[in-house]
């Protein structure tokens, strides 16, 4: 296996260096920059890069992004030396992997070992690709078939255009035994969902690369009956697509649950059951077994018996604004984009905002309030294990413009997690405390946090007092306890979701925006 390192730190990336030729890999250079490692790894095609996450002149994030749209590095794995989990790009390839301070060589190995297994399944070559295309040229469901009659036995792998998405199909002597699309917030949709899901990209691109992939059984269909029956959903998706639910829309029930028939169907009873949990088109698809066109009719369907309600948001992700919804407008997001450009090392495409709570509950309560927000994507594996939110870890994320995100991370405010605030404060735009009300000794139990975090940026820390009555009202005595704030630094969240809740939110993120 041939490693190309890019590093700025000198003595780091020789010590790197000499682990790895130690262990009979191969070092093909070692350079200080972005720039030149994009150009030694278009002349020496490595097989994998292992570079700091802060890159200079080229970031790793943005390096990994050229070198995959280029067929003749495309295969390359990534190693990105991070400061923290939290750093960790969000599009990373299923392919790579991240060391965490203080990066030691062990670590470093180990993954190089993982890349080297995960490569090994298809052969020592990855850029033996026999077939690569454009899905404007081809569909799936024609190269499927293709593969079904000479018996071909591979992966197939797909890329959204755009970088909107990526999935994968195995194939065994021409019969399709698995499929898998990953989510952005973690997990992955596998089986005949994730194929069908797969058949309605139409823009983008694919390479087949074959070998014996480890079989994962998990369609016992026939080949014949799973691509006829992806041809028929493709057409009635095509006939109904515009009156189906757009993905950012909003359910809710309009009536008690315990009224609606317990002899419905177990399609029906599951999507009921994710509308509760997740509310958004989107989250309620990814969260039921059954394909995504099946529960796109039935969520239409109830909408249109009176069972759910909609919530008209915005149907595109990414279109933020606060009179769509939103919680962020696009001069706000404009000034994000010119501060982050404007920092030194660059933050990249993925920015943080970090949610410090007294208490995990109160973590959870602020995560409830953010999902009132259309342009705000709850963290998938949190929607799936709530207990989560004991200690530090991801909540969601906005989608505030193309190639910007910014990642809402939960740090709790306890004295034994102090050596994590500052890591996780590195290269944050801002920071939301929650102390466990307005008294004083609530407030100072939040205070080494607060002075510390606002340090890094002193205009973007803000209290937030989760208010326990629906107005939002605190008593004269609670609100003389803050007054040793700056004007602008303190909040006051009602209980109830209302449009003055949402109207505390924009106020708070906007005092967040450079």
């Amino acid at each position: 296996m041939r490693i190309l390192i890019a590093d700025f730190d000198q003595a780091r990336a020789k010590a790197h260096g000499e682990a790895i030729t130690g262990h009979g890999l191969v070092v093909v250079d070692r350079v200080a920059n972005g720039a030149t490692a994009l150009e030694l790894a278009l002349e020496l095609v490595p097989d994998v890069i292992l570079c700091p996450i802060d890159l200079p002149l080229i970031d790793g994030e943005r390096l990994a992004e050229i070198l995959r749209s280029n067929p003749r590095t495309r295969h390359a794995s990534f190693v990105f030396l991070v400061k923290d989990e939290l750093d960790a790009p969000m599009s990373m390839d299923a392919r790579d992997g991240t060391v965490v301070a203080p990066w030691h060589e062990e670590d470093v190995l180990d993954h190089l070992a993982a890349v080297q297994e995960r490569s090994s399944r298809f052969g020592d070559d990855r850029s033996d690709t026999e077939i690569e295309g454009r899905l404007t040229q081809i569909s799936l469901i024609d190269l499927l078939q293709i593969f079904q009659m000479n018996r071909r036995s591979g992966m197939l792998r797909i890329w959204r255009r755009d970088g909107a998405g990526s999935g994968s199909i195995a194939v065994s002597e021409g019969r399709i035994f698995d499929a898998q699309v990953p989510l952005a917030g973690g997990g992955s949709v596998g089986g005949e969902k994730a194929l069908y899901r797969l058949f309605t990209w139409r823009d983008g691109r694919f390479e087949f690369v074959p070998g014996t992939p480890p079989e994962i059984d998990r369609m016992d269909k026939p080949s014949r009956a799973l691509l006829l029956e992806g041809t028929r959903q493709m057409d009635e998706w095509e006939k109904l697509r515009r009156e189906l639910p757009g993905p950012s829309l909003r359910l809710t029930l309009r009536m008690p649950r315990n009224s609606i028939p317990q002899d419905a169907h177990p399609l029906t009873a599951e999507v009921l059951d994710a509308v509760e949990a997740h509310r958004r088109v989107s989250e309620v698809v990814d969260h039921c077994s059954f394909p995504d066109y099946q529960v796109l009719r039935v969520l239409q369907d109830l909408i249109q018996r009176g069972v759910l309600a909609r919530d008209a948001g915005p149907e595109a992700p990414g279109r933020s604004g606060a009179a769509s919804g939103g919680l962020f407008s696009g001069a706000q997001v404009r000034r994000i984009r010119d501060w982050a450009a404007g920092q030194r090392p660059r933050p990249g495409t993925m920015l943080k905002l970090l949610v410090v709570g007294a208490t995990s509950r109160q973590i959870g309560e602020f995560h409830q309030s953010l999902r009132e927000c259309d342009d705000f994507l709850s963290d998938g594996r949190l929607m799936r294990e709530p207990d989560r939110l004991d200690g530090l870890g991801p909540l969601g994320q906005f989608a505030l413009d193309e190639g910007l995100i910014l990642r809402v991370i939960g740090v709790p405010a306890q004295a034994s997690y102090q050596p994590l605030w500052d890591v996780a404060a590195h290269g944050m735009l801002g920071a939301v405390l929650l102390p466990q009300g307005a008294n004083a000794k609530a407030l100072e139990e939040t205070e080494p946090v607060y002075r510390q975090l606002e340090e890094r940026r002193p205009d973007a820390v803000v209290q937030l007092i989760l208010c326990g009555n629906p107005e939002g009202s605190l008593s004269q005595e609670a609100r003389s306890q803050l007054e040793r704030f700056p004007d602008g630094s303190v909040f006051i969240l009602p209980a109830a979701p209302s449009e003055r809740r949402r109207g505390v939110l924009r106020n708070l993120f906007a005092r967040l925006v450079p």
